[in-house]
């Protein structure tokens, strides 16, 4: 292997090409990636239907550009019609992409792409030890019990969870009491329309066996590559570790430890965080640094994180699925043995 003939530096344009509607997809091989025009302003397909407000609020302008007249400004959360991506104006180097919305453009780096497709279905009976399950609608409401008023928690389009139990309330709706991703303890409920299942054969591995498999995730080029041997079979933007203390470490690593989801909550340099449901966990460092899905931003190609390597949910499941050790499904931590963890190159 020779991680350093392979990872080349990428041109911005080669950066750029990595954008567009794979900021939100899974990217490989057999699948389009959307090329950066000569001359922006031109319109491609949106990465979703909806798009959900991560931000405490966000403005939507005239044309997409960040000198453009302002003609709107949402509030976090609010749910909004995605028409159209375009390429326009980059507030910042790394992300020229906008969405087309109602009344305007609005930027891509803060509006979570997202559906809304409730389930029909409901596990009326739940096996121990529970069932994974992926939020599907933009936001959903978790209450402490089926029939309270208050809303304990949003939960988020992406997220992760396992449901341990099916209860019916009065009015014949079904809800599902959650465990991991929330708390290691039986806690909240949500509304089973609010989940999707995730079977099995979902998560199941990818390459298994296959002896060669290494990432490499490029600092400088906010990219992350998984090989098998020398032959690339995934790439994707990614959100590094800020710079000074919440940097990503540079060096080889291994995946230590996997989890199908779990709560991160800290709090670094003043900066205090509670984040539910962060799917598809890859820890290489004991310190706690993973590649992992990301809901609170969707904005790929630059330093964001307080260390971890941010990807889309759909991108990070490709990822846990295709990483060494292999986890089973009922399983919510896999430890690797020694030298069993994917190899992990950063640079």
């Amino acid at each position: 292997m020779n991680y350093t003939q392979i990872s080349k530096t990428m041109s911005r344009r080669d950066f750029l090409k990595l954008g567009g509607a794979a900021l939100a997809a899974l990217m490989l091989p057999n699948m389009p990636v959307h090329a950066a025009p000569e001359d922006y302003e031109e319109f491609f397909e949106a990465p979703a239907s909806l798009g959900r407000v991560a931000a405490w609020s966000q403005v939507v302008r005239r044309a997409p550009s960040p000198t453009a007249e302002r003609v709107g400004l949402l509030a976090r959360n609010e749910v909004i019609p995605l028409h159209a991506s375009v390429w326009g104006e980059a507030p910042w180097p790394s992300n020229p992409v906008w969405y087309k919305t109602k009344g305007g453009f609005v930027h891509s780096g803060y509006v979570q792409p997202v559906e809304n497709n409730p389930s029909s279905e409901v596990m009326k009976y739940v096996p121990k030890p529970g069932a994974w399950g992926q939020i599907c609608v933009p936001v959903a409401k978790a209450r402490a019990a089926i029939d309270s008023e208050y809303v304990a928690w949003n939960l988020y389009y992406g997220t992760v969870y396992r449901f341990i139990k099916a209860v019916r309330d009065e009015d014949g709706t079904w809800w599902y009491q959650l465990q991991e991703g929330l708390s290691q303890t039986p806690s909240l409920y949500i509304p089973a329309s609010s989940i999707r299942y995730i079977p099995p054969e979902e998560l199941a591995p990818i390459s298994p066996g296959c002896s060669d498999k290494w990432i490499h995730i490029s600092i400088e080029d906010q990219l992350l590559t998984c090989y098998e041997g020398e032959q690339a079979v995934f790439k994707h933007r990614i959100a590094s570790g800020l710079w000074g203390e919440m940097s990503t470490p540079h060096g080889e690593f291994r995946i230590l430890y996997k989890r199908h989801t779990r709560r991160m909550k800290g709090e670094f340099a003043g900066d205090e965080y509670d984040l539910p449901g962060v799917p598809f966990t890859n820890y290489f460092t004991w310190s706690g640094v993973a590649i992992h899905g990301t809901y609170w931003h969707n904005d790929y190609g630059r330093r964001h994180s307080h260390g971890c390597v941010n990807l889309p949910p759909e991108s990070a499941k490709w990822v846990f699925r295709w990483t060494e050790p292999r986890i089973n499904y009922h399983e919510y931590t896999r430890e690797a043995e020694p030298e069993e963890g994917t190899l992990v190159v950063v640079t």
